[in-house]
């Protein structure tokens, strides 16, 4: 009896170890089921919070992701990763020539406008890629020309929702530089007609009136 307890005992301590050694070599290789891949060591040198041992793989189908789904705040690869991706309008289409374009030119600009012009911009650049998001998760029946369309004619109303009305004429001016209106509006008198239309433009229809030239 005793016997067979030990050889028993033998036989589990070999199977544990036989268990032991194949889940390490899972791990110092590479194991890849549809959705997490296992490495001991960051495939870079640099250990970054994405190469860690167990990850699971982002999602890059632009129906399901996050990025796609709610874009985060003060970023503009949605642009890219949303849009052109799956669009491939090129350089001067949308998403790369206009969307990502003056995403960054007004992140890059951000520091000549007051803090509530910060806020603002912050805010528009939000509002702009929230238009889109049923752009970016359902390609049914969307052209790059009518997704040129559609993001033209979101500029203005984010621009007043965001505030623009509200801001300092400080930043009316500074605004001027850094959005080229003429991209975005078929002239003047559109932009400054949808400005009207806002609540408490006034002042800010009289400087644009003044200063905005197309």
């Amino acid at each position: 009896m005793q016997s067979f307890r030990a050889s028993n005992g033998a036989l589990i301590a070999t199977v544990r170890l036989l268990v032991t050694a194949f889940l390490a070599i899972l791990v110092v290789g590479s194991f890849s089921p549809s959705t997490f891949t296992v490495t001991a060591f960051p495939a870079s040198s640099a250990i970054s919070p994405k190469g860690f041992w167990f990850r699971q793989l982002n999602d890059t189908n632009p129906a399901t992701s996050s990025l796609c789904i709610n874009p985060p705040r003060d970023q503009c690869n949605f642009y890219a990763d949303c849009l052109e991706s799956q669009y491939n309008c090129g350089p001067t289409g949308y998403p790369i020539g206009f969307g990502q374009h003056f995403c960054e030119k007004f992140d890059a600009n951000r520091p000549e406008l007051s803090t509530k012009g910060q806020a603002w911009l912050a805010d528009t650049m939000e509002c702009l890629q929230q238009a889109l998001v049923p752009e970016a998760t359902s390609t049914a029946g969307v052209t790059c020309d009518s997704l040129r369309k559609k993001a033209f004619a979101s500029h203005g109303p984010c621009y007043v929702q965001g505030g623009v009305c509200t801001l300092p004429p400080s930043d009316w001016a500074k605004i001027v530089g850094i959005v080229e209106f003429k991209s975005f509006f078929d002239s003047k008198e559109s932009f400054l007609a949808m400005l009207s239309a806002g609540e408490g433009c006034l002042k800010a229809y009289l400087f644009f009136l003044k200063d905005l030239v197309f």
